[in-house]
């Protein structure tokens, strides 16, 4: 309830980030709740991204920074729990993606383009991991942040997924030049043209993934977790597992 109450008035008051909340003994004073409840409301609003705690001199507790990143934490579980297979990701960011191209190539500007292209010129860095970098900046352009939203929350799970395929030279050279014909598309305020060739390069992926067999397994195989096991650490599960 204490949770509750915070969470309504910062969202209710429209707290700015940074925003001082009553501090721990304040809390504690003011609910008449003991010190492990007050904290275990603190963790929940924590836990949210609501709140960020600071220590030292200058510490307490403030209204935190909104963090997209928060949402994509949150739904990679519930759909590596859920088995969701790749073929759902995949038919997701085909309704996603192509429209917030469009919308890039219309809207943002010159110089925001120019940063895309840069982006898209330098893609071709080790391990793929300008593939997420660049669809999340295109989102970004779009200057919604609903679909900035709806863009970015399944590309933990996607960085996930990439870290488990075996993807060779090929692959990232085919997605680099879909890359750059996306953000010239953008770049040249074709909205029609950026929208088609986002649509282009995602059917490829999911093709791709088709001829492996892949689309209708999970999105990140289970064994892919557990190399963030580090070596040598103990087991926490029973049961054998």
């Amino acid at each position: 309830m204490l949770a509750q109450e915070i969470r309504a008035k910062i969202l209710g008051y429209g707290l700015e980030p940074g925003t001082a909340l009553p501090s721990e003994p304040e809390l504690i004073e003011q609910s008449g709740l003991g010190r492990a409840s007050v904290r275990e409301a603190i963790r929940l609003l924590e836990a949210q991204g609501l709140v960020v705690i600071k220590r030292g001199s200058h510490g307490g507790i403030f209204v935190a920074q909104p963090d997209l990143s928060s949402l994509s934490h949150g739904i990679a579980p519930v759909l590596t729990l859920s088995k969701a297979p790749l073929r759902d990701l995949t038919t997701y960011r085909k309704m996603v993606e192509p429209p917030a191209a469009g919308l890039a190539a219309s809207i943002a500007s010159k110089e925001d383009k120019c940063s895309l292209l840069k982006l898209a010129e330098h893609g071709s860095m080790p391990g793929y991991n300008n593939e997420v970098a660049f669809h999340e900046r295109v989102a970004e352009l779009a200057d919604n942040l609903l679909l900035r939203v709806l863009v970015m929350v399944p590309h933990d799970l996607l960085r996930e997924h990439l870290r488990s395929e075996s993807i060779d030279d090929s692959v990232v050279e085919e997605a680099n030049n879909a890359h750059m014909a996306i953000a010239k598309a953008i770049v040249a305020g074709d909205s029609a043209r950026a929208t088609r060739a986002m649509m282009k390069h995602l059917e490829a992926f999911e093709e791709r993934m088709g001829r492996a067999g892949r689309l209708e397994r999970p999105i990140v195989p289970q064994e892919q977790w557990l190399r963030d096991v580090p070596e040598g650490f103990g087991s926490v599960m029973t049961g054998g597992h």
